[in-house]
């Protein structure tokens, strides 16, 4: 899916890669009919202090709570037209954490074009000014 990426001075990336989900998404008569999969890979972006001696969970952001959201999501009957709208929802769980600046969200149907391995887009959205 999304290549690998290094996150920018200062910053530690927590990776989601590739999670595949079997949901309701599509704009044609048959896909509202049944489940396609997708693949989503999330890099989230949080301020990196240097090395840390805490083994502790929670002084580290977790992947844990946005793969039990993508699964619930998952488990869902609900339908998304785009893989843009899924995207965006997937952004809002990775910065519901308010220790995560930023995500990149890539979300590929991989089985609709046979010559492609996937097709589906990136974004990357980051924390509004204030917001906590």
């Amino acid at each position: 899916m999304l290549a690998p990426i290094m996150p920018p001075l200062g910053y530690r990336a927590i990776v989601v890669d590739a999670m595949r989900l079997k949901i309701f998404i599509g704009v044609l008569k048959e896909e509202r009919l049944a489940r396609q999969e997708v693949a989503v890979s999330l890099y989230m972006l949080v301020r990196d202090a240097g090395p840390s001696s805490s083994d502790a969970l929670a002084d580290h952001v977790s992947y844990a709570d946005v793969v039990a959201k993508l699964r619930e999501r998952g488990q869902s009957s609900r339908h998304t037209n785009l893989v843009e709208t899924l995207a965006e929802e997937c952004a809002e769980f990775a910065l519901a954490d308010p220790r995560v600046e930023s995500v990149i969200v890539d979300v590929r149907k991989p089985e609709i074009i046979a010559e492609a391995s996937g097709v589906g887009v990136i974004i990357h959205r980051q924390r509004r000014l204030g917001e906590a």
